[in-house]
């Protein structure tokens, strides 16, 4: 959905600085998720996060980072995590996704989550 779409939905337009904060608390939320206790991967998982919401982008219609549904986040979380725990796995390979973050994918792609 475009900013003008949003605008005639009546849908509030995030400035960058809240779209910044947004993403922020979003990779803190990957963080917890991940387990993840400490700030050296920090940048690394902040790229991964961006690369996945690409991803998500491509796959999901209508798909909003900033306004993102329980099962989206969920979603994302579950790639990040799989992209940060088998790092050293995607060079040059294909991997399969765990069934559930098939399913959940699946869904929203076909709007399962409308």
């Amino acid at each position: 959905m475009t900013e003008d779409e949003k605008n005639q939905a009546g849908e509030p337009t995030l400035n960058e600085e809240e779209k910044e904060t947004r993403m922020q608390e979003f990779v803190q939320q990957v963080k917890t998720y991940c387990r993840i206790d400490y700030d050296d991967d920090e940048d690394i998982l902040r790229i991964m996060v961006e690369a996945v919401m690409e991803k998500l982008q491509e796959l999901i219609p209508r798909f909003d980072p900033y306004a993102m549904t329980a099962r989206q986040k969920l979603l994302a979380m579950a790639f990040v995590k799989d992209y940060y725990d088998n790092a050293d796995t995607y060079q040059g390979a294909e991997k399969r996704l765990s069934n559930a973050v098939s399913s959940m994918l699946l869904g929203e792609m076909y709007g399962g989550g409308a």
